[in-house]
């Protein structure tokens, strides 16, 4: 979850992207400076290296490093730091070389090996090895490290070794063959062992002790390692913030943000290269109208705009501040989510009601300036391979929803304009509170639909919180109700992390507590499917369940909307999440800002 999107590294992979326009209108097409869905032709003739690039943040990130990090944020800055064994093309979006080459696989799919290009170096200059490989994953398999949105997809995965004694190469063996076994093994980040272990502690781990939590807690040096990578320190300490990637990690000063600085002994075999901008920093500023005048300040050199008013109104000429606009389709959906735990939300008839209370229609064209289309499931609307497209829109009508709520025992038997019911022996009024983070769009959506449920009886207040306090508050599952969103990313999906029961203990991605026996059943047989057209048929059927249960209230899948300072060349914008690659972006010479700096 995130102030605007939601992402971790393995959160990407829920959902597949089909490359398509949304909607647009009149009124937002008539600005020059607005660009379409295409990706730009590449701009780099002449390109040089320099200048800052900075960059506007709603808040800190929760942590940097990426086996603990779940916010959008923290994917985001570290994606420049740290690199995979595979990459990913941001316009095919086929997997593609970078730390290592495309892998040999076995006949039976259970062994896959890699090959790690021997160029590839850290920032310190040590070189990428097995070690590293397998020091990482042995702390992602760690069952006390804080990475359960992670370490789920790995549980296919029995081992990782040295290969014929070759330091670059590693050898990893399934448990069983699994389709997404490549997708699994090749995008997570890898990080250096002689940094995070000098002392080679994980050596001593054996795969069977990580794999099972009543070993591992036999023995005692598991759980206090994890304390060490759980902790803040590791997560902002620069000794610690190591990667292979363009950039370093400079500093992150709490409430202000987090700078990198160019990497200039990259060894530039990944994707995210070139590395033009001799810094790149995320700024952080809270308050929405303080970002956009420091966007015209030029205080700010590229920002997500968070209200569409901003966007379409206050920089309808965005030109005459020297900024342009770009709106690039970065799929996901947003939701309002029910906390399973509370006996308001337990019955479907009362989540399917809540739907119906949700003038989606009205809400996208006044709020959001026509930006969204209205959705049934999480699959991307655009990926007509994978939708179940059966699914009949949820209207909002407030009829259909009374009639639920009084099948579902709801009524106002006292006559005070709430609805109230008899649960464990107790009436109970139909009240509780939607947890926000500080996002004014968020409120404004959540206020409209509280009028709504107010008109039939249920009273909803919303509360607002900072960031990192909403976002452990709804990791510890401490919360009534939520509107969030996920990304719809552009890989292979799987349900799994934000779906199967499993996944609601601890700060697994499932923070609803949805529990469903069938929902697992379907989920783990998509997962364990080789053949493709069993699993389409498969992820169909789940998402008529999902559906059918509505643990979450699904609502639209939007755009995105960017401004960004003129004097930056090669500003490309890609169809995935996040759009921007700003380490290409590049300033001539004479236009550089920070060119004093330049060479820091």
């Amino acid at each position: 979850m995130n102030n605007y999107k939601i992402t971790a590294l393995f959160a990407i992979l829920i959902l597949t992207l089909a490359i398509g326009c949304g909607g647009k209108n009149t009124q937002q097409n008539t600005n020059t400076n607005q660009q379409t869905n295409d990706v730009a032709k590449v701009d780099t003739a002449g390109a040089v290296t320099g200048d800052w690039l900075i960059i506007r943040e709603m808040s800190d990130p929760e942590k940097l490093n990426p086996i603990v990090s779940n916010d959008a944020s923290a994917s985001e800055i570290c994606a420049y730091i740290f690199e995979a064994l595979l990459s990913q093309d941001k316009e095919t979006y086929e997997l593609i070389p970078s730390l290592a080459g495309l892998p040999e696989i076995s006949p039976d799919n259970k062994i896959y090996t890699f090959t790690l290009n021997k160029n590839a170096k850290f920032s310190d200059g040590k070189p990428v090895t097995a070690a590293d490989v397998i020091y990482t994953l042995k702390t992602i398999k760690n069952p006390f490290v804080d990475d359960a949105a992670l370490r789920n997809y790995f549980e296919m995965v029995d081992r990782v070794e040295m290969a014929d004694n070759d330091p670059y190469k590693v050898r990893f063996t399934l448990t069983s063959p699994n389709w997404r076994g490549l997708i699994t093994l090749a995008l997570f980040q890898i990080l250096p062992k002689h940094v995070l272990d000098p002392n080679n502690v994980t050596d001593k781990f054996s795969w069977e002790e990580l794999k099972d939590m009543d070993k591992a807690k036999d023995n005692p040096d598991i759980q206090k390692y994890a304390d060490f990578i759980n902790s803040q320190e590791v997560s902002r300490n620069a000794k610690y913030l190591i990667g292979s990637g363009p950039y370093k990690f400079e500093k992150w000063d709490t409430g202000a943000g987090v700078t990198l600085v160019r990497n200039q002994n990259y060894w530039g075999g990944g994707t995210i290269t070139p590395n033009y901008p001799q810094k790149i920093v995320f700024k952080t500023i809270q308050d929405n109208s303080a970002a956009i005048v420091a966007a015209k300040n030029k205080e700010v050199d590229a920002m997500y705009v968070i209200k569409p008013a901003d966007y379409y109104k206050d920089l309808e000429n965005a030109d005459q501040f020297n900024l342009l606009k770009a709106r690039p389709f970065e799929p996901a959906y947003s939701y309002l989510a029910w906390n399973e735990l509370n006996p308001l939300f337990q019955d479907k008839n009362v989540r399917l009601a809540l739907s119906y209370l949700v003038d989606r229609k009205t809400i996208i064209e006044k709020v959001l300036y026509g930006d969204a289309v209205a959705i049934q499931s999480p699959v991307f609307y655009k990926n007509t391979k994978l939708l179940n497209t059966e699914l009949p829109e949820i209207p909002y009508d407030p009829e259909k929803a009374k009639q639920l709520l009084e099948k579902a025992g709801w009524t106002d038997s006292d006559r005070d304009g709430v609805l109230d019911k008899v649960i464990n022996g107790k009436k109970t009024d139909f009240k509780f509170t939607f947890l926000s983070n500080t996002n004014p769009v968020r409120k404004q959506i959540l206020l409209v639909v509280v009028d709504a449920l107010k008109k039939v009886g249920i009273m909803a207040e919303v509360q607002e919180l900072e960031w990192s306090v909403y976002l452990d508050k709804t990791k510890k599952h401490e919360f009534e109700a939520t509107y969030s969103a996920w990304t719809s990313p552009t890989l292979p999906p799987d349900p799994y992390q934000i779906w199967h029961s499993s996944q609601s203990e601890g700060e697994g991605s499932n923070y609803i507590s949805f529990k469903n026996k069938t929902n697992d059943s379907l989920i783990e047989a998509y997962r364990n499917e080789m053949d493709e057209q069993k699993r389409i048929t498969l992820i169909k059927q789940w998402q008529k369940l999902i559906y059918d249960e509505q643990p979450y209230t699904f609502l639209w899948s939007g755009r995105a909307r960017y401004i960004y300072d003129k004097r930056f060349k090669n500003a490309r914008w890609y169809n995935i999440q996040p759009s921007p690659t700003y380490n290409e972006w590049w300033v001539p010479a004479g236009s550089q800002k920070y060119t004093q700096n330049k060479n820091n």
